[in-house]
């Protein structure tokens, strides 16, 4: 059987499904109804449904709920001043026992059982559907579409002296290394907004084995960090050239990094030095919200 081949309608089509999708993780304090969403990709109500279930296997209201109690899981665990009781009105649900009957259905935890010992999923952490993208000729134009306002900026970094957690294993299970960062940084006196906060991922969750996957969280300080039982250790960012990059929104998809590798260093005459790609989280703190999130992502130059 021939294999079908994409065009530029399947293109466009795509990126109507993934307007959607960026549309409702930035609005998921609002009212999401099938009128609203529809409208956004351009659909017939009465198709919608259909539509989008069979592009990213997954129902719109599924989609809704799962990312309302993704969120949910981050306040849970990173913002325990807020009551269950408030994080399921957040979440959208009338009541606590409501909100607790569907987090318990998704993760086979209570909130309150989460909240104390947090047993971290994919779904929590990561993307809960895979984008549409079409075939692989369509990408480009698929991630200028998506990427159209970045701009690359060559940049100096100059040598930063960092205190470092290291993550290996799993990516999901790297915010129980971030707690344990966190109570390092409370330990020490540190506010969220002491020092720059980076992440130098070492790995391609999408390409590295989970047990293999690699992760630094770190603080930049101004001196060498004592033994501690939370395991942060003393680490530099080297010196050196860098293509800078300005991602805006939730950090579970920086695509700002993929477009890096995949659209702007194979043009840019540019070589790759031997350190990983790195990030800097301008804005941390539990009540950064996801659309409001600003990474610069640095990838070394030599």
């Amino acid at each position: 059987m021939d294999q079908l081949q994409p065009t530029p309608h399947s293109s466009r089509y795509a990126r109507r499904i993934n307007d959607v999708i960026t549309y409702i993780r930035q609005h998921l304090d609002e009212e999401l109804d099938v009128a609203k969403l529809s409208a956004q990709a351009c659909f017939s109500p009465f198709h919608f449904h259909r539509q989008f279930t069979s592009y990213t296997g997954i129902s719109v209201y599924r989609l809704v709920q799962l990312l309302r109690l993704q969120r949910a899981s981050m306040q849970l665990v990173f913002n325990k001043d807020i009551s269950i009781t408030d994080i399921a009105y957040d979440a959208g649900f009338a009541n606590a026992e409501s909100f607790t009957r569907a987090f318990r259905n998704a993760h086979e935890q209570s909130p309150s059982a989460f909240r104390r010992n947090p047993q971290w999923q994919p779904w929590q952490t990561g993307a809960i559907v895979t984008r549409p993208d079409g075939h692989e000729k369509n990408r480009s134009e698929e991630y200028s579409s998506v990427t159209h306002a970045l701009t690359v900026e060559i940049v100096n970094f100059p040598e930063t002296r960092i205190a470092a957690l290291e993550h290996h294993g799993p990516e999901h299970l790297s915010y129980n290394t971030t707690l344990k960062f966190i109570e390092w940084r409370k330990a020490n006196g540190m506010k969220p907004g002491q020092g720059n906060t980076y992440g130098i991922h070492y790995s391609d969750p999408a390409t590295t084995p989970p047990q293999d996957y690699r992760l630094d969280i770190a603080v930049s300080v101004d001196r060498q960090v004592a033994a501690n039982p939370q395991g942060v250790v003393n680490k530099m960012i080297p010196a050196g050239r860098c293509a800078r990059v300005r991602h805006l929104g939730s950090r579970h998809d920086v695509t700002a990094a993929t477009w890096l590798y995949r659209e702007w260093l194979p043009g840019s005459g540019e070589q790759l030095r031997d350190y990983p790609i790195f990030f800097h989280y301008v804005n941390v703190g539990p009540d950064v919200k996801p659309e409001e999130m600003i990474t610069d992502v640095y990838l070394p130059l030599k």
